[in-house]
């Protein structure tokens, strides 16, 4: 009987130590899997051109894009950018970016991803670049690892937060403020008319107006002006004959815009020149006009 007692004991308190092991073990602290960090490669697996990249109409006012990326989906967009500006931008995902200048020299890269975690101690972080060139700028986005989804915000100024533009790679929406200053751009002389006057004056002789027309920067540009004026007038006045084939625009905005000309030279030697153009071009609020603030080669 004692025995029998002594068993029942013995197993009744086994059995309650078995039974609150088990319930520890269910509450035991999960531990949570430490980040792992992920470079960027130096530069895109993929680089994409001018041609394959988005463009976008960059001021103060802000730009916001959402959309998806994985590694074998790229996304590019240019902006046009003057020197000295600031661009601003914050990134609220796991992605890698590129930054390119004009001239195709990397300017910055995003150097750390974390793939294990999605709340990231680094998503949303805010960079500045101080442009260096003024033309246009290419920013590249990737991902080495699974499907992200991103937002990216980006500015040309301080970074705002009431006012942005929504790009999208299906749908643009606007706010009421960004439609409201669309809307007086139609105010302003047609871009398309600004560049055929600007080479009508050229055509004609009319270098000093040609040149009025440029931007201070353009005029300033000691690689293509390097003795100002006089430097434009010795290219322009060895030119016989200029024939304007094609003016798009491309996009505008409250104080620039995009134009792509196609124009035929012939040369006073008789060598012909056909080439296609994008002009950049700047609102002068002082003089209430367009100015064209660069050329590069489509």
């Amino acid at each position: 009987m004692k025995k029998l007692l002594l068993y029942i004991t013995i197993s009744i308190i086994c059995g309650c130590s078995n039974f609150s092991t088990t319930e520890n073990k269910l509450y035991l602290p999960i531990k949570s899997p430490s980040p792992t960090f992920i470079k960027c490669p130096k530069k895109p697996v993929v680089r994409l051109d001018k041609t394959e990249a988005k463009s976008l109409s960059l001021t103060e006012s802000l730009v916001k894009i959402s959309d998806g990326i994985n590694s074998e989906k790229n996304l590019g967009y240019k902006f046009y950018g003057r020197t000295g500006k600031n661009f601003n931008y914050r990134i609220t995902s796991n992605v890698c970016i590129w930054i390119f200048a004009p001239d195709t020299k990397l300017l910055q890269r995003r150097e750390l991803i974390i793939a294990t975690q999605k709340d990231s101690p680094i998503s949303g972080e805010q960079m500045l670049i101080n442009l260096p060139l003024t033309g246009e700028y290419i920013l590249q986005v990737s991902s080495p690892i699974e499907t992200a989804e991103f937002n990216l915000e980006m500015s040309l100024g301080d970074l705002p937060i009431s006012e942005y533009s929504m790009v999208s790679s299906k749908n643009t929406t606007l706010t009421s403020e960004s439609v409201s200053k669309t809307e007086n751009t139609q105010t302003k002389n047609p871009t398309e008319e600004v560049v055929k006057n600007y080479y009508s004056n050229l055509s004609q002789g009319k270098y000093q107006e040609a040149w009025n027309q440029l931007s201070a920067s353009f005029q300033n540009n000691q690689k293509l002006h390097p003795e100002g004026y006089n430097s434009y007038y010795e290219w322009w006045s060895g030119i016989s004959n200029i024939l304007i084939q094609d003016v798009q625009k491309i996009n505008i905005s409250t104080d620039t815009a995009t134009v792509n000309v196609q124009v035929k030279c012939t040369k006073k030697s008789g060598e012909n020149l056909t080439q296609s153009l994008k002009l950049f071009l700047v609102w002068n609020s002082v003089n209430e006009n367009w100015s064209i603030d660069a050329v590069t080669l489509n």
